[in-house]
């Protein structure tokens, strides 16, 4: 509701004469910046994310996205060379690479060869892990047929390691913890929104507002920042948001 009440205010003020450019935003930390980037992207505000990534730029976005999309469609070979050791699983770019070599020469998809590791020479030495890998997936494509969209989500992050991967990073890996909790606020918010949705349904909205994203190149954009970032700028019209109890200031401080 805020991201939208700070898109609305900004389309009014540019139908009246200003610019883009004369907004900015101000967030306590970076996830922060997921819900007013899904609206501007939809409302075709141009905007520019100062000290960060925009959010779907983001390698732990990008990763847990990857997770997502093989489980939709497990031949999906690029996004599955992203996940396949990420976290960390032993499994090398030579085995990777050995793999992709026989499913050309076979014509068929990456996870299949992973399927029948055992079956090849070359990838004997990594076989078992890449058939663990597989059991994992496959057995998360099952539940994504009865499970929710944020049910899902909880589980592939679990089962996959990959939130125990961040926890171990200690503070490095605090902030990737809060983008993908602010993921899976952003998978809620489409069941919310949708009488019936689906995983491959949400991907597709999730490529169009990145698409949408990337689109704008000129200079008059609103300025996405940490409060941190602003110190001893200015700007014309300026937005506050997420002034929660616990959030600004943080529990921490507190």
């Amino acid at each position: 509701e805020e991201a939208r009440f700070v898109a609305e205010s900004i389309l009014d003020y540019v139908k009246k004469g200003g610019k883009f450019a004369d907004n900015a935003v101000l967030y306590r930390m970076n996830a922060q910046s997921n819900a007013l980037e899904n609206d501007f992207a939809r409302s075709g505000i141009s905007y520019k994310v100062i000290g960060g990534f925009r959010f779907f730029e983001r390698k732990e976005i990008k990763d847990v996205l990857a997770y997502l999309c093989v489980i939709n469609n497990n031949n999906d070979d690029l996004r599955l060379r992203r996940i396949i050791n990420e976290p960390k699983r032993g499994i090398g770019d030579t085995t990777v690479n050995n793999a992709a070599q026989i499913a050309s020469e076979l014509g068929v998809s990456l996870f299949e060869v992973f399927k029948r590791a055992d079956e090849f020479a070359s990838l004997s030495r990594a076989a078992l892990k890449l058939k663990e890998f597989c059991s994992m997936i496959t057995e998360l494509t099952d539940l994504s047929e009865n499970l929710t969209l944020h049910e899902l989500f909880s589980e592939i992050i679990d089962k996959s390691g990959y939130k125990l991967a961040l926890i171990n990073e200690g503070i490095e890996g605090k902030e990737r913890i809060e983008n993908v909790e602010e993921f899976a606020s952003t998978i809620m918010q489409y069941e919310m929104e949708n009488e019936q949705p689906s995983l491959s349904a949400f991907l597709e909205e999730i490529a169009l507002v990145s698409d949408i994203d990337s689109m704008d190149n000129e200079d008059d954009k609103v300025v996405l920042m940490t409060v941190h970032s602003a110190k001893g700028l200015e700007f014309g019209k300026v937005f506050l948001v997420g002034m929660e109890q616990g959030l600004f200031p943080s529990n921490q401080s507190i």
